[in-house]
């Protein structure tokens, strides 16, 4: 039977957290076709999920806290208690439907390049009910022999490899520990020669109307945006010579008309300590970058020639772990 972990960062939102958790359990196969055990990796200030979690589901999950918070220390602690060969992160936030998790391992096993995947996102409730969240029209895809390639994946719900998650770093605590973590890790994927892939048949819910989550409910997200996409820029050498780079900034602030231009300068500013701060982190980073495919971000698909070699060398990159997983 495949073995899996579901890990499910939080912080103090709880009874959205205790339906995301019962949904999960009520998932088809469990038990069955796959085993999985359910990680609940939380920074909250107060022990109020804890007991809530205590109380209604006792010894049915793990329950593991990180040194400091964060959205990637959640992340990361709850893969370092994880027992199993397949990773799967589920936000506080998600619902899952009674297929999802079962397609999900469905699809890992079908596709043999993908080293990490995803599916539809859609809302649920609020202004936006019932409309997709992720893919949205700026985020590439493309579909090579049946299987849909894409170029990020922008955390929320994402399976992978545990194997695959540590050997490209996990994700980053110190530069993205509140925001950016699927953007950042989703290029280190790439460039460590594993595929990212959506599959339209894995659908799960974001919860709009719903409480706490560490940055739920920020007054200005465009400023962690641009401070996101300024750090990316930097990190990955980006000089955007096919413009995905310039369409992913103008879908996140051409809404603002001729405001943009101001909301970028303005979270730059709001953010610059922040930015001063990580610039040594992430110039050692550089340092250390040991790419097999030099990547940029939202690159992966304009660089045809390294996207076709990544490609063509990832089944048997991928061929001993999956032979492990699935017992191929």
């Amino acid at each position: 039977m495949i073995k899996t972990s579901i890990i499910i960062p939080c912080y103090q939102r709880v009874s959205q957290t205790l339906k995301t958790i019962e949904l999960i359990f009520a998932s088809k196969g469990l038990n069955q076709h796959f085993q999985a055990e359910v990680i609940i990796a939380d920074s909250s200030p107060d022990h109020q999920l804890k007991k809530a979690l205590a109380e209604k589901f006792a010894n049915k999950i793990i329950y593991t806290r990180p040194q400091k918070p964060g959205i990637a220390t959640n992340k990361n602690q709850g893969a370092k208690v994880a027992q199993n060969p397949i990773l799967i992160f589920c936000d506080s936030d998600m619902e899952v439907e009674p297929n999802t998790i079962l397609n999900t391992i469905n699809a890992l096993k079908k596709y043999p390049t993908a080293a990490a995947l995803t599916g539809q996102v859609i809302w649920r409730s609020g202004p936006k009910d019932g409309q997709l969240d992720r893919p949205r029209p700026e985020d590439r895809m493309m579909t090579i022999e049946g299987i849909t390639y894409t170029e990020a994946i922008y955390s929320r719900y994402i399976a992978t490899y545990k194997q695959v998650f540590w050997e490209v770093g996990g994700y980053d605590e110190e530069v993205f520990n509140m925001r950016g973590e699927g953007s950042d890790l989703s290029v280190r994927f790439w460039r460590d020669g594993y595929p990212l892939v959506f599959d339209k048949n894995i659908i799960v819910h974001h919860v709009h109307e719903t409480e706490g989550g560490i940055i739920r409910g920020v007054s200005h997200p465009e400023w962690g945006i641009a401070k996101d996409l300024l750090i990316l820029a930097y990190k990955y050498d980006i000089d955007d010579e096919s413009k995905n780079f310039v369409n992913t900034v103008a879908a996140n602030f051409e809404k603002f008309g001729k405001e943009g231009y101001y909301r970028i300068i303005e979270g730059i500013k709001n953010n610059y300590d922040f930015i001063a701060t990580v610039k040594p982190i992430i110039d050692q980073q550089k340092k250390q970058m040991k790419a097999i495919f030099d990547f940029k971000f939202l690159e992966i698909f304009s660089q045809k020639e390294l996207f076709n070699q990544c490609i063509s060398q990832a089944k048997h990159r991928l061929a001993k772990i999956r032979k492990e997983v699935f017992y191929e």
